[in-house]
This record gives structure tokens, C-alpha cells and sequence, in this order.
């Protein structure tokens, strides 16, 4: 997706045909796999859902166009086939990932069971299996994977010059999302922020804001992403409450009373010490389960965008849940969220009926509070780590500046990789070496000014986010 060219507010969706003949002026089905995975877990169990179709915008393409040399020449009677790449106008509700489903492809499986019917019986039962297979198939969205983007590790604070441009401001971020995934906009009534996967990152959109819409911005100091997470390298892959936790107050007259036992463990498909950051799961045991009168099996892990799932439960399980999600995102540390961690809720108790009023709050201060007890116990222990972002850097520096960046790094708490000397030959102290090294996102902030400085302008590098790693060497 470019925010450039003609149609409307100026996006270009690039796409790939992978079967079939997309032509200009041909509907097409929308299908976001992010909308329909949400679309298809809040369906639930229940029976009356089971036939539904999802529903997909239909978009028409109002043309198609030639890229020659960064020039778009429109193609009237323009057409794409399979493994080619296209470059579509009109298409205003489309954003990075999406697929795209000519209607009139689905319509005729749409009416394959129809025409089935006039077939025998014989052949009816044959091909049964086969034809509502792919009615189902189209019927709840034929899609491709999309695009999995990584969590923004810097974030930095924007302000327009005035009202007008503000307004300016909030649609020209809204078109670069539409096109860039792992750009993240948070706007309030008083402030802008923008999140990315580095400095780079960042300063392509802000150099993007002043180049293609003529917006020049005032920005503040870069926030670098943390993260906290819980030791579990000694030999214990987990730790667990010291028996129930039990929380009893009086609040405004009414009595919160809930014990919860849980644990914390790595979930087992994290591997590595430098790893992208993921939101901590929260998972329910058989006797939980029990205790709310709900079918384990319906009981999988829940991720904080998955709680669609949930809509089925109880109301004070719901709220078990939110207590303990809440307590995860508030580190002990300081204000970092918590990640790379498994919540295991083992037991619960109240000496409250699940009738009284107060049950669902007294369940949801219950779990914060064995939460949050749990995590003090493991501060005291030594046990918990900050987790910073780290970049992978390449730099290009003259053979002869190679020992004085080296120095540099090493006093940036960077861990040098390879060190890729030039062969001697002409050229001398000017012949260019490269430098790998691996180094924290906030020490390596404003970097091309101190390059330039040591290597007398000639030196250059990229970064490159590897994942987030326990602070260390402060």
C-alpha cells in the first residue's frame, strides 16, 4: 500500500495475483485474516452460529495501474495474471495483509450445492464431502496469512504547529498505518505518539510527513520500549504462590474476600535470551474450571486480543481473569509491562456465595492480589529482570577508525559480533571494514552524529531490532 498515485485520497494497493484474472473495474471481496480469526473465536459454541456466514466488504477496482520508473500511467483495459504484480486504485477500505476475492469466484461455488442437486444420487453422494468443503471454504473467507508485525520498541511524541495542521497530522498518520503495520498511532485530545521498530523507523515517517504531505512537526524525546519479565535460568521453570494467597477488605461496607493459588512458568515455545516480547498468557486449571461450573476444554489460554473468546464464562470468572492480566501489565521494577510469562490459575476460594454482589469484584481483587504477591516475593528474591530492546548493527568505518568505533561500542554496552577487516591494498586508512555488533536501542540513540564525529564523516551503519534481553552493564 503506497499513499500515492490517483484515487481519492491517493493509496495504491500493490497486489499479487496468485490464481486466476484480476481486471480493472472487477469486485472484489475484502477479506482481513486479523477481523475474521476475531470474527470466527466470538462464535463460540453456539449452534445457531455454526451455518453463519461471515460478512466482507465488497470493493470495486476503479483501475488499474503502470509503474515505469516511479510514474503511474493508468491502464483502462488493464488486467493481472497469475504471479504478476498489479497496482490497484479505489480501493480505500483495503490495508497491508488484507486478501483480496473476486465475488464473482465465490459466487459460483456460492451456487455449486444448488446445481448439485441435479446430479444423482450416486454422484451426490461422492461429491457431497467435496462440494461443501469448499462452500464452507469461501462461504467463511478463502484468506492468506497477512502480515505479523512485531511490537514498536521507540516511541515519540509529536505536535503540529497549530489546529489546521493537526487535523492534517491525524489523517496523513492514518493513511501511513493503513500502509505500514508495525507503525502505531495513539492520539488523545492533547498529544500525539508514535511507536516504531527504531530510530530509523521513526525518522523515515517523520522525513515521509515533510516530503509527501508538507507537514513539519515538533517532536519530543525518544521513549525507548520496556519490558519486564521473571528469572527462570537456575533450574526452576516456574514459581508458584506459597499456597493460597488470601485477600480480605472491607470497601465501602462491602466485604472482598477471594483466596487464589497460581504459578508462573516460560511459555514453552520461547526460546532464546533475545526475543521479541509477548504479552503474558493466562491460563485456567481443571479445578478453576470446576469451582465455576465450566468444561475445562472450553478453557484454552487467552491472550489480551483473544478475550472474545471468553464471552461465554461467568461474569466473576471474567473478572478472575482481568485481575490477573491487570497486575501483568504493571511491572515491580517500575512502569514496565510484564512479558515472556505463563499465568497458571490453580485454585480458587471465597467464603462469599457466587450470588452475592460483591463475588465478581472479590474475584478480581483476588487474582491482582496473588499476582502482585507473587511478583514482590520474586523482587526480594533477586528474580526479576528489566527487559531492554536490542539492535543488530552493521557499520561501515575506514580501516583505520576501525579500534577508535570499537572503543566507542564497548562503552555503549555493545557485544561486537565480527569484525570484517578490508584486505590490504591500495587505498590505506580509507579502505572501508565492516563492524557487527549488537547493541541496546537507547545507547545507540543520535548515533550517526558520534559516527560522523569519530570517522570523520566517512562512516556509516543500520540497525536492525533483534528482540528484547535482560539490562545488564549499568
Amino acid at each position: 500500500m503506497k499513499g500515492r498515485g490517483g484515487s481519492g485520497d491517493g493509496r495504491v494497493a500493490f497486489a499479487r495475483v496468485y490464481s486466476g484474472i484480476l481486471k480493472a473495474r472487477d469486485s472484489i471481496r475484502v477479506i482481513s485474516p486479523n477481523s475474521l480469526s476475531s470474527a470466527s473465536n466470538s462464535d463460540g459454541d453456539n449452534p445457531n452460529d455454526k451455518n453463519k456466514k461471515h460478512k466482507f466488504s465488497v470493493s470495486k477496482i476503479g483501475g488499474m495501474l503502470e509503474l515505469s520508473g516511479g510514474q503511474f500511467n493508468n491502464l483502462p483495459e488493464g488486467s493481472c495474471r497469475s504471479g504478476d504484480v498489479c497496482a490497484l486504485v479505489g480501493l480505500k477500505g483495503v490495508v497491508t495483509g488484507d486478501t483480496l476475492l473476486l465475488t464473482s469466484a465465490a459466487a459460483s461455488l456460492d451456487d455449486a450445492p444448488q446445481k448439485s442437486k441435479k446430479k444423482s444420487a450416486k454422484s451426490n453422494k461422492k461429491n457431497k464431502g467435496n462440494n461443501s468443503a469448499h462452500h464452507k471454504q469461501y462461504a467463511n473467507g478463502v484468506h492468506l496469512a497477512g502480515l505479523a508485525s512485531p511490537l514498536p520498541v521507540l516511541t515519540l511524541r509529536l505536535e503540529a504547529s497549530s489546529a489546521s495542521e493537526q487535523a492534517r497530522l491525524s489523517s496523513a498518520l492514518a493513511l501511513l498505518v493503513v500502509e505500514d503495520p508495525s507503525l502505531v498511532v495513539e492520539e488523545t485530545p492533547t498529544t500525539t505518539h508514535i511507536s516504531g521498530l527504531g530510530e530509523l523507523h521513526v525518522e523515515i515517517v517523520l522525513d515521509r510527513l515533510r516530503r509527501e504531505y508538507g507537514l513539519e512537526v515538533r517532536t519530543g524525546t525518544p521513549r525507548v520500549t520496556y519490558r519486564e519479565t521473571v528469572l527462570l535460568d537456575d533450574g526452576d521453570d516456574e514459581v508458584e504462590t506459597d499456597g493460597m494467597v488470601e485477600y480480605d477488605r472491607t470497601v465501602g461496607g462491602v466485604q472482598l474476600q477471594g483466596t487464589v493459588r497460581l504459578r508462573l512458568s516460560r511459555p514453552p515455545t520461547l526460546e532464546g535470551d533475545c526475543i521479541p516480547p509477548e504479552d503474558p498468557v493466562v491460563t485456567l486449571s481443571p479445578e478453576t474450571c470446576k469451582y465455576f461450573n465450566i468444561d475445562p476444554k472450553s478453557a484454552s489460554s487467552s491472550r489480551d486480543d483473544d478475550e472474545s473468546l471468553e464471552h461465554k464464562y461467568p461474569p466473576a470468572l471474567r473478572a478472575l481473569l482481568s485481575g490477573a492480566r491487570g497486575s501483568l501489565k504493571r511491572g515491580r521494577l517500575g512502569p514496565h509491562p510484564l512479558a515472556n510469562l505463563e499465568c497458571h490459575i490453580l485454585e480458587v476460594d471465597s467464603e462469599l456465595a457466587s450470588s452475592d454482589a460483591s463475588f465478581v469484584g472479590a474475584m478480581r481483587a483476588a487474582a491482582a492480589n496473588a499476582v502482585t504477591t507473587l511478583l514482590e516475593s520474586l523482587v526480594n528474591e533477586g528474580r526479576m529482570v528489566v527487559l531492554e530492546p536490542k539492535m543488530n548493527v552493521e557499520i561501515s568505518v575506514p580501516t583505520g577508525k576501525v579500534g577508535d568505533v570499537l572503543s566507542d561500542l564497548t562503552g555503549r554496552r555493545g557485544m561486537v559480533d565480527d569484525v570484517a577487516m578490508a584486505e590490504e591494498g591500495g587505498g590505506g586508512d580509507h579502505v572501508k571494514s565492516m563492524v557487527r555488533a549488537e547493541v541496546p536501542l537507547i545507547e545507540i540513540l543520535g548515533y550517526a552524529n558520534s559516527l560522523r564525529s569519530l570517522t570523520g564523516g566517512e562512516g556509516a551503519f543500520s540497525a536492525e531490532y533483534k528482540g528484547h534481553a535482560p539490562q545488564d552493564g549499568l
